[in-house]
Order: structure tokens, then sequence, then C-alpha cells
């Protein structure tokens, strides 16, 4: 899922090196994200939108990637409170 719109740009994000132009690489694990617009599908297809994200999970997104990249749906699911 995309968080939310900052300004985007290579770098560091929590000790993972990050490529901002793959918009396909999940920003916490930098694994494939799986998100159906990046493979050129309808938005309502992607597994995003039949998933509840927790707002811990999208707060752990680093700041300059926040709305750069979607999240997997692996990472989506997962709590920092479990």
């Amino acid at each position: 899922m995309m968080t939310d719109k900052t300004n985007g740009g290579s770098g560091d994000a929590g000790g993972l090196s990050y490529d901002s132009t793959d918009r396909a690489r999940c920003p916490l694990c930098d694994g494939p994200n799986g998100c159906a617009i990046e493979a050129g599908r309808e938005a309502e297809s992607c597994w995003c939108m039949r998933t509840a994200i927790g707002e811990d999970v999208l707060a752990s997104v680093p700041t300059p990637l926040r709305g750069v990249a979607c999240i997997c749906q692996k990472c989506a699911t997962r709590s920092s409170t479990r």
C-alpha cells in the first residue's frame, strides 16, 4: 500500500540501501511489494485493497520513503505490537 506523500529520494532507509526509483520494492524489507499498479493492473485488483494495514506498520516506513513505493503484503500484515 502506498504510504503518505512526501519527497522521495535515493539513500539509506533505516539501514537498507534503497533505490527509490524502484517502486516495485518494499521500503521496509526491500523485497518485491506485489503492487498491481506497478505491474500495470487496475488498483482494485491489488492485494492491499483487501488488507487492513495497521497505523504502526505505516509509521515504520522511513519518512523519506513514504509515498515513494508500496509496502509488501508480508510487512503490511506484521504489527510492531505483536
